[in-house]
């Protein structure tokens, strides 16, 4: 009876002692993926970017006006438009341009939940792979909308979200190359990201102030580049201060009067001047 007390016993202490060494060796939590719309740099360069291709019509014009420039740019491609058009991707990889990931569907990360987060996302790069491209690490969130689900998830696949901060808008059905061209020129400033659309129908506004930005940018002496040559060029210290914080808590509508502050020795043998 003793020597099965004393078993139980020492079974214990050593469950109790291994008890911390279990919670040290458990994994951190994923980070959730970090958002860049702009990068601190104080060289004259803008990055642009195209979303919602790869297009047999539009695509190959936008990169002979890229070429034609010496410019670089960013192709964000939904995975369905990819199994599409393979060729095109092969094109823009020939090009020397960046790949990155914008879903496999383009669905809106917000309204999905679980499975289906890493599915819209592993879709797109699985189909960017397949079509010869290389595995992006840049992720476009369709219409801009995420949630802290889908960012944890982007987190642990690898991903740096790509926003924007000059927004062209040229995927509305009033808009013209006037309108493009005026927003780009107006918002231009060194480190911007720069969103455009060489993806579904109606892009010819597009096009032709595409035609018209590049020379006059360069003639200002902006340089044309991708997302990740703009970070590349930049203090990857300073781009933490462009993740968003999380908002503090609201203060409470009662609070509890302050204390005095303490006094410390010197006060209290001192006299108190009124």
């Amino acid at each position: 009876m003793v020597s099965s007390r004393s078993s139980l016993l020492a079974a214990l202490a050593l469950a109790l002692a291994a008890a911390p060494l279990a919670r040290a060796a458990a994994p951190p939590a994923p980070r959730p993926a970090m958002m860049i719309k702009a990068v601190p740099t104080q060289k004259k360069l803008i990055a642009f970017t195209f979303d919602d291709g790869p297009n047999r019509r539009y695509t190959p014009q936008v990169l002979d006006l890229l070429r034609r420039y010496h410019a670089k740019a960013t192709f964000f491609l939904i995975g369905q438009e990819v199994v599409r058009f393979p060729d095109v991707v092969g094109q823009i990889q020939k090009a020397g341009m960046e790949i990155g990931n914008h879903g496999m569907h383009h669905k809106w990360l917000h309204k999905l939940s679980g499975d289906a987060i890493g599915e819209e996302i592993q879709g797109g790069a699985d189909a960017i792979t397949a079509a010869g491209g290389r595995r992006p690490y840049l992720y476009r969130l369709p219409g801009g909308y995420s949630s802290s689900e889908a960012s944890q998830v982007l987190g642990r696949l690898g991903y740096t979200i790509v926003g924007w901060s000059v927004d062209t808008r040229d995927w509305r059905m009033r808009a013209t190359a006037d309108s493009v061209e005026r927003i780009v020129l107006r918002d231009a400033q060194p480190g911007r990201i720069v969103i455009m659309h060489d993806g579904s129908i109606h892009r010819e506004g597009t096009i032709a102030a595409l035609g018209k930005v590049l020379p006059e940018l360069e003639r200002q002496g902006y340089k044309i580049v991708s997302v990740g040559d703009l970070l590349r060029s930049s203090d990857y210290a300073q781009l933490r201060s462009l993740v968003p914080q999380p908002k503090p808590k609201p203060a409470k509508a009662r609070q509890a009067r302050k204390a005095p502050p303490r006094q410390g020795w010197l006060e209290r043998l001192l006299p108190r001047v009124s």
